[in-house]
């Protein structure tokens, strides 16, 4: 599937910090993810029926962090995943992207086209 790259709201570096998340993501995903994500508007509703891994919510320094379920991708030939948080409001076009790399700095920027394969 293809879709366009956006700009985001700016708050996913927050959350990806997050120990409660960060540890999961390395031991579930097989990487800690670049402190940022890449929103991609797609042609098409993002298929949940993929191989779905699910990150725990949590509470930290008295703090309530929500689920979220990911979905291993490959987003131009780079490994990634998608992340949606349990609390979103996105369309079902709109994905955010994590990857162990900040995707941005290999020369996407908005409005470009990116190729996702759902593994």
């Amino acid at each position: 599937m293809h879709g366009k790259i956006l700009s985001g709201l700016g708050q996913a570096q927050y959350f990806l910090t997050r120990e409660g998340y960060s540890r999961q993501f390395a031991a579930k995903l097989g990487f800690v993810p670049f402190p940022g994500t890449l929103n991609v508007l797609l042609e098409e509703p993002f298929p949940t029926d993929g191989q779905e891994i699910k990150i725990e919510g949590f509470t930290e320094e008295g703090r309530t962090f929500g689920m979220c379920r990911c979905y291993r991708i490959r987003l131009n030939g780079y490994q990634a995943a998608v992340v949606r948080p349990e609390k979103s409001r996105y369309p079902p076009e709109l994905i955010e992207v994590i990857a162990p790399v900040q995707l941005r700095s290999l020369g996407l920027k908005d409005g470009d086209i990116v190729e996702v394969v759902l593994l």
